[in-house]
């Protein structure tokens, strides 16, 4: 038997769970739910550079009316908002939608090649324990 075929297989792999993340996971749950996807996020909490960044006075250099989710648009107090509210705002909007639901924290992509005789990403993951092969037919960067 050929090991790759017990391989597990996504029909999209996105990478980030920050704003981006957050917004093709969205995407694909709403105009594409017959498709199976996870999004990996290497830090053990969501929001990307919102969780990363803490440092005093850390904020938004848009208005955040713009830079939001058009899906689930701003409504705190502030136009410029401070890090720890645009990271709270990405939170809830992910469990709001269920979008929390498809990110695997911890895991870091390792590599992605690309393969011609399947037309698919094959890929390698550090999860915290464990390195996963997986494969999948869209790779969607949103780091």
């Amino acid at each position: 038997m050929d090991p790759d075929s017990e391989r597990l297989h996504l029909d999209v792999l996105v990478v980030g769970a920050g704003i981006s993340g957050i917004t093709a996971a969205y995407r694909l749950q709403t105009e594409c739910p017959q498709k199976r996807f996870w999004v990996l996020e290497a830090r053990e909490a969501i929001g990307g550079t919102w969780d990363l960044f803490r440092y005093p006075g850390v904020r938004s250099d848009s208005d955040m009316y713009t830079f939001g989710f058009p899906f689930a648009p701003w409504t705190g107090e502030h136009t410029m908002a401070q890090g720890e509210e645009i990271r709270t705002y990405i939170e809830e909007t992910a469990k709001r939608f269920g979008l929390d639901r498809h990110i695997r924290f911890g895991h870091r992509l390792l590599k992605a090649d690309w393969s011609t005789s399947s037309s698919a990403w094959q890929v390698q993951i550090q999860t915290p324990h464990e390195v996963l092969s997986l494969s999948c037919q869209y790779l969607w960067m949103c780091t």
